[in-house]
């Protein structure tokens, strides 16, 4: 063996093992957020106004802005119907919107799929949650680069909160006010 062939064995190696490491890595992280230990977004520092969006509610065909949950508060969730976590979280959503329905908590599943094709996977699952169709704009406002992507916004229009992935009702529950409006 020359003395040429050493260092170019040896510089691959050390490639593949930097690959292996990064690949690695990338895996875990994905299973800490996917199990719900890394979970805080961090697009937004707490109390910066929320940006504004149009999406169209798919029910009532009418657009939707930050206006028209103004004085309320809002659990704004990114969700697509190809994501098996949001399709895991959709149940835990609905329970959260139940249990703040008294506190004045409204929630808008935001969706980038067809209306049509969002609108039978909530008939079939017989889902309460209002849904909207978003061509891209409301996930570019929102810095949306995973989902599910949630965003707490309190009654003044500051987001509080966002995570990727699992919320909790301890999450939001400080931001809702004591009562409805």
């Amino acid at each position: 063996m020359n003395k040429k062939e050493k260092p170019k064995k040896d510089t691959q190696w050390a490639l593949k093992r930097g690959i292996d490491v990064v690949l690695i890595s990338a895996l875990i992280y994905a299973g800490l957020v996917m199990f719900g230990v890394v979970r805080q977004g961090s697009h937004f520092e707490q109390g910066t106004p929320a940006p504004d969006f149009n999406v169209m509610d798919i029910e009532k065909n009418q657009m939707l802005s930050l206006d028209s949950y103004k004085g309320k508060a809002l659990l704004l969730n990114f969700f697509s119907t190809d994501c098996p976590s949001c399709k895991r979280e959709i149940p835990d959503v609905e329970e959260l919107m139940e249990q703040g329905r008294k506190r004045g908590l409204e929630v808008l599943l935001v969706s980038a799929d067809e209306p049509q094709r969002l609108k039978q996977y909530l008939k079939e699952r017989n889902s309460p949650l209002t849904a909207a169709y978003d061509p891209g704009k409301a996930h570019r406002a929102f810095g949306v680069d995973t989902i599910p992507y949630l965003v707490v916004i309190d009654p003044e229009g500051l987001v509080r909160a966002d995570y990727v992935g699992h919320i909790k009702w301890t999450d939001i529950e400080p931001w809702l006010p004591a009562s409805a409006n």
